[in-house]
């Protein structure tokens, strides 16, 4: 089956990815003088814009997972549902309020930047302050329209969202099945005035939940599984639906574009999950693409840009936050193992599980 390795496999390709997309937006480039491995400003913008579908391989991602945690559930019911979403949504939280404590010390003691002046630039206002800053640490700052110390992570509101609108999206799926992708694409389309994120990638969310309901992953690995033609088939077929995606986002909104988000996942399960050296890599990234997420802008962006654009060669660039990226999260992970980090977030996994079984 479409396991967590491939899922980690995947985060892997959609956290390079992302990293391309916010080092070389476009601006970016002529900004910092950066030399590039394609010619062409236009085309160079036109691929990286496109690259955000990242974000709906993500959203994608999260709603396979989740409906395979509610498919595969003993028993089904609103406990088991709950208990579902907040083991999820404490996952999350874990994984960034540590960092954003790290970051919020970083920026006041080593860099003697005031976190104050942040978020309240008018003057002090220690409430303000205090209560900013929690909304921040727990990713609902963009939510509630209050300052967010790292941008990127308006994506901790969407996936909260995610998480939250879960078990909604897979009963109305279960109920309806099919009828549900093409009319999340309308209400997507025709809400007005709401041209956010949530509606823009609502599509790919009843995706992932219909490929995880439908196995369409595994039918689509079986069928002429034997045919080696057939397999060569499918592997052009699925770069041309790659290309389709890309040629469709120059031209229509996202909603049409970031629908082929499924081949780079299905890519993966079918062709690269047996390339041994490039499976390990990939998933090695994987594991670590939420710590790379969440640290990636503070070091290129709000802390060090000068120091990341100083190596000039967009390759370069890109092999360098990686790398400290990558190390800052095997660090990071070493530290919540020492300080029984680890222990206290499993704890509260399991709180969740005995609480739902009392109630029941």
């Amino acid at each position: 089956m479409f396991s967590k390795k491939h899922t980690a496999m995947t985060k892997g390709i959609l956290i390079i990815l992302m990293l391309a997309h916010h080092l070389f937006y476009p601006g970016q480039i002529p900004m910092y003088g950066v030399n590039t491995l394609m010619e062409g400003q236009l085309r160079i913008d036109q691929l990286i814009l496109f690259f955000r579908i990242c974000v709906a391989g993500f959203s994608f991602l999260s709603a396979y997972g989740i409906t395979c945690a509610l498919k595969n559930s003993a028993s089904r019911g609103i406990k088991t549902d709950m208990s579902v979403m907040l083991k999820r949504w404490i996952k999350l939280e874990a994984a960034a309020v540590i960092i954003y404590i790290l970051a919020v010390l970083y920026k006041q003691f080593v860099l003697s930047q005031s976190i104050f002046e942040f978020y309240s630039p008018t003057g002090p206002d220690t409430a303000h302050v205090v209560f900013s800053m929690f909304l921040d640490a727990l990713g609902l700052a963009s939510f509630m329209g209050s300052p967010l110390l790292n941008v990127t992570w308006w994506y901790l509101s969407y996936a909260i969202l995610v998480i939250a609108i879960m078990p909604f999206v897979f009963k109305a799926y279960e109920k309806f099945r099919y009828p549900m992708l093409p009319a999340a694409c309308l209400v997507a389309l025709t809400i007005p005035n709401n041209r956010g994120d949530f509606w823009n990638f609502l599509p790919t969310v009843f995706l992932g939940c219909a490929f995880a309901y439908e196995n369409w992953f595994e039918k689509l690995r079986d069928w002429r599984a034997d045919n080696k033609i057939i397999k060569t088939g499918k592997f052009f077929a699925c770069l041309l639906a790659l290309y389709l995606s890309y040629a469709l986002s120059k031209y229509t909104s996202l909603e049409f574009s970031s629908l082929l988000v499924f081949v780079i996942p299905y890519m993966v399960y079918e062709f690269l999950s047996f390339v041994p050296i490039l499976r390990s890599l990939l998933e090695f990234l994987g594991r670590h693409a939420t710590n790379i997420f969440l640290i990636h802008t503070f070091i290129y962006l709000n802390f060090h840009d000068a120091f990341i654009y100083s190596f000039r060669d967009s390759w370069k660039i890109m092999c360098v936050l990686l790398g400290i990226c990558l190390l800052l999260s095997v660090v990071l992970e070493l530290l919540k193992k020492i300080t029984g980090y680890h222990k206290l977030t499993a704890k509260l996994l399991q709180l969740v599980d005995k609480t739902m079984q009392t109630t029941s």
